[in-house]
């Protein structure tokens, strides 16, 4: 980058995917793209394109998705039932192919401060890119609408404020809105700590005038905040082992799973790990638990010793 004589187009100029995102090769029908990674985290999605990437720098919690749809609620919104069906930790040079639509539905949590990956694929969207979240619904980011940006804008700003228009700014967009709006807000309450009392009201709002959507909203906005938790802890947790833990939390929401994937991943006992995990991040106040239950904290739940 700083010592060529000129760059070829840079399929993107946002950090959105990647910070940043580095296109080396790109011509009508194909691009190579080196992908710098501090965030340390993709969501769950698809692709509307083919092609493979490599790890260059780093390791990476890599899981793949299944996604079965049960109620088609719009053109961008779906709800079903989302699960793991393999996760696995890559390494500098492995490989792996990446398959338009819903053939890879995957997350890669990267371990690297930064990590890199190297993608070559196809030009273009040849199919619709959604994100998923646990435990039922797909959306289609890509659709983007300019009023959905900016509620969700202004919400995010009333939270950060602490204005106390927020509740009455959530019940009138709720009057208003479709479900993919009310999904979204609703998330973006979860991540605003000023505003989490709000959280519950909203999902009841959102059962009243959709019924039997209220839990779904629920459970995924939980789910949601434990990865959100999870990938803010990798910028502060330094063990390796400690690292792939919070990859495992991040990626997984079966607590079978989770387990396996560490017995699988990591050569250390399982349930000493886990233990020696909990203890550590809940010594130095980076996760803060109950009395006398170590594992009373969203992200630590899914941990709590089998019986």
């Amino acid at each position: 980058v700083v010592e060529s004589d000129g760059l070829p187009t840079q399929a993107r100029l946002d950090e959105t995917f990647g910070q940043p995102p580095v296109t080396l090769y790109h011509d009508t029908e194909f691009q190579i793209d080196a992908l710098f990674w501090m965030q340390s985290s993709t969501d769950i999605h698809g692709h509307g394109f083919g092609g493979a990437f490599l790890v260059l720098d780093g390791r990476s919690v890599h899981t793949c998705y299944e996604f079965v749809e049960s109620r088609r609620l719009a053109e961008d919104f779906s709800l079903g039932r989302l699960s793991a069906v393999h996760a696995e930790l890559l390494d500098v040079g492995d490989i792996r192919v990446i398959e338009p639509g819903a053939a890879l539905i995957h997350s890669v949590i990267h371990l690297g401060h930064p990590s890199v990956t190297l993608v070559a694929r196809t030009c273009g969207q040849g199919t619709p890119e959604y994100a998923y979240f646990f435990p039922a619904i797909a959306i289609e980011p890509s659709n983007a609408d300019p009023q959905r940006t900016r509620i969700l804008q202004l919400i995010r700003m009333l939270a950060r404020a602490g204005s106390d228009r927020l509740a009455r700014t959530v019940e009138r967009v709720l009057e208003r809105c479709d479900m993919y709006t009310a999904f979204m807000l609703l998330r973006e309450l979860s991540r605003c700590p000023g505003a989490s009392a709000l959280v519950g009201p909203t999902a009841d709002m959102c059962d009243r005038r959709w019924p039997g959507v209220g839990e779904v909203f629920g459970q995924a906005v939980i789910a949601d905040v434990r990865h959100t938790t999870a990938v803010q802890l990798l910028n502060r947790v330094t063990d390796d082992d400690h690292r792939v833990v919070l990859g495992a939390m991040a990626a997984l929401d079966d607590p079978r799973l989770i387990r396996s994937f560490l017995g699988a991943a990591v050569e250390r006992d399982t349930e000493r790990l886990i233990g020696e995990f909990v203890d550590a991040v809940t010594a130095d106040g980076a996760v803060t638990v109950g009395r006398g239950n170590p594992y009373d904290h969203t992200l630590l739940r899914p941990l709590r010793p089998r019986p």
